[in-house]
């Protein structure tokens, strides 16, 4: 169990904090992802924890939000009311200002499009196990990957971010 906790706790925190926006409920959530994991009897134990642990936690942290509402409320006006965070022209790298504005762009797509790309291209997982953690299927998720990365893809290219 040890090794499972090392293994996915910083990437489950990383995750429930995307989808609360808090730090402290985002731990709440993993936490109770590990607990229920850890209640479980050795012969019940999933055979790929990396998902299970992801879809519990995922569970709590829209559970969280169900009951917080107005919590969440705050924190997004907080988020939008805070300045993007800026480039320097001077010292970044043309591939460092195209990946800080692709992840602004991720910002302005769908949260079913957010979640899935962060699945896939922060934590890594495979279509089958995003399918698995969100409860869609393999078809969709690969249907809501290709279409946000094509549509920050498209934004780019407008705006010239790309060096085509």
């Amino acid at each position: 169990m040890h090794s499972v906790i090392e293994r996915y706790e910083g990437a489950l925190v990383r995750y429930a904090q995307q989808i609360t926006g808090d730090a402290e409920r985002a731990r709440d959530a993993a936490q109770e992802a590990f607990l229920k994991l850890w209640a479980c009897r050795p012969a019940a134990r999933p055979d790929n924890p990396g998902a299970w642990l992801f879809t519990v936690c995922r569970n709590a942290c829209l559970d969280i939000l169900r009951k917080e509402s107005k919590m969440t409320l705050w924190n997004e006006v907080q988020q939008q009311s805070a300045p993007a965070d800026a480039v320097d022209p001077h010292g970044a790298a043309e591939q460092a200002e195209a990946i800080a504005l692709a992840q602004r762009e991720l910002l302005h797509l769908p949260e079913s499009q957010q979640e899935v790309i962060r699945l896939k291209l922060q934590e890594g997982f495979s279509y089958r196990e995003i399918a698995e953690i969100t409860g869609k299927s393999v078809t969709n998720v690969g249907f809501l990957i290709h279409r946000g990365i094509s549509t920050i893809r498209d934004r780019l290219d407008r705006a010239g971010a790309l060096g085509r």
